[in-house]
Formats: C-alpha cells, structure tokens, sequence
C-alpha cells in the first residue's frame, strides 16, 4: 500500500504573515521614510490624528453644527472675525517672509529644488516654516465654523471642504517627509494668496460700508487658479525630469491640484461669467422692448 501523500506546506502563507507584510509595509511608508528631523514633531509623528482631525472636520460643519444652528439665529462674530482675519495676515505673511528668506529668495532652483535634510541652519528653519504652515492649515478649520455659525451655508461648498481637507493632508505629507524643496514652493504661493484671501475678509468684516470697495473679490479666484496653473507645472515638470524631489509627493499632489482648479474654475464660471451672460442678454431684450 502506498504511504499517502503529505501536503506541501513550506509555502502557503497565513494570516499571520500577511498581518505581519501589512505592519511592514505601513512601518516602513509611514516612519522609516520620514525626515527625522520633523517625523516626531507634534501631530505630525501618525496620521492617524489628522485623519481623524479631518473626520471630525467634516462631520462638525457638515452635521453637527448645522443641526445645532437649525432653530437659532445667526451669530454676527464680527469682532472674533476681525482678530482671525488678521492673525491670518500676519501668520501668512511671516510663513512667506520665513520660505523666501530660509530658500525661495537664497539658492533655491524654482524648476526643481531638492530636500536639504541636513542639520545646516537655513535648511532646518525651512523645515520650522514648514510646520508652521502645517498648523496654520488645521487652524483654517474655522473659516467653516464661521460660515456656519453665522448660517452662511451657502459658503460651505464641496469646493470649500476639499480644498481645506486636502490641503492639510498635503501639509502633513510635506512637513512629514520632505519640509523643504520643491513642495514648499507651492506652499509660499499658497500663503501669499491666503494673505490677499484674509485681507479682504477682514474688510468685509468691518461692516456693510466698505463693501462697494470690495469690487475686488472675484480677482482672488483668478490669482488662486493662477497659482494651481503655476505650482502644477513645476511640480509636473519636476516630475517629468526626474530631478531628485520625492516622486510620490508630486503624484499625490498633481490630482489634488488638477482637481482644485476644475472646482475653482466652476466656481467663478458660474459666480461671474455666466452671470455676466445673463445679464448682458437681460438688457440685450429691454433694449429690443424699448425699455
């Protein structure tokens, strides 16, 4: 009688190796590439807390808020607006000041600039900036607790929810793994805008008197788009050159900012030049009336 045949089991795997290969993969994308220099700064060591950050985000403005506000009137704020609008101000203009000095206005390459992870002066106060620009992100939080406590619910759009979640997202990343380089150029621009953004927040804020100066509002829209044109292609061009900054950043980054222009562009299309349409068609027919 023939001996019965012993299954081979030197190569199936097990649960257990595959929890095992999934640690491994996750250690080693989320500590062992970070910078060490920043990678155990606060709220920046895990995800974990910004994804869970960004959920209760969502979830507050989305959910919570509303209903609580559902019944009530709205809060005028306008003190609280006027002291955050301008502590935005100044917090991005020190952000810029701090990216030109310690790079951007130095020895940085606007093509493509490599990571400096050394411990050189300049390279770990670009890191500083980094952070700073970071927490500033989760801070701007507030804006759509703002419009949601004053009932401004038209404000709150997908537009505004993924241009705040993702632009944390991608705050953490660089901060996380390369504070410094080519994605900080894009994060200079971005504060330079938000100091524009919050200049005219804090006028409107100051009362309906100043409003007819504020003829100004939808060329922010036009210098937002511009900046995603702007920092797109560089990142694209880095990217195309293989220069040296961090491939997965910038294919991270790309969609998120294609993204963000198509929903800006929409945006304005609909806010100003169809409504230039309309209107131009509108007195096209009381012309015709004799109106």
């Amino acid at each position: 009688m023939a001996a019965p045949v012993k299954k081979e089991t030197m190569g199936a795997v097990t649960e257990e190796d595959i929890l095992q290969r999934i640690v491994s993969a996750y250690n080693e994308a989320v500590y062992e590439k970070e910078d060490p220099r920043t990678g155990e700064w606060f709220l920046v060591a895990s995800p974990w807390p910004i994804i869970g950050l960004m959920a209760a985000y969502l979830l507050l403005v989305v959910k919570i808020l509303p209903k609580y506000m559902e019944n009530r009137k709205p809060f005028s704020l306008r003190g609280t607006l006027v002291l955050v609008n301008a502590f935005q101000i100044v917090a991005n203009a020190w952000i810029v000041y701090e990216m030109l000095a310690s790079g951007w206005a130095k020895h940085y390459n606007i093509l493509c600039q490599k990571v400096d992870y050394s411990r050189n002066p300049l390279s770990v106060r670009m890191a500083t900036a980094v952070y700073y620009f970071f927490l500033i992100k989760i801070f701007d939080f507030s804006d759509t607790v703002f419009f949601v406590l004053r009932k401004k619910s038209n404000q709150v759009t997908f537009l505004h929810l993924f241009h705040h979640v993702t632009t944390l997202w991608l705050a953490w990343i660089v901060v996380k793994y390369a504070p410094g380089g080519t994605g900080t150029f894009a994060q200079m621009l971005n504060a330079v805008v938000h100091v524009l953004m919050y200049g005219y927040y804090l006028l409107s804020a100051m009362g309906s008197w100043i409003r007819p100066y504020l003829w100004w509002k939808k060329y922010l829209t036009t210098i937002q788009m511009i900046q995603f044109i702007v920092t797109w292609s560089q990142n694209f061009y880095g990217l195309i050159t293989d220069c040296g900054y961090s491939k997965p950043i910038v294919l991270t980054f790309l969609p998120i900012v294609l993204m963000d222009f198509i929903l800006f562009y929409n945006f304005y299309y609909h806010s100003y030049m169809a409504k230039g349409k309309l209107k131009g068609e509108d007195d096209a027919k009381k012309r015709v009336k004799g109106e």
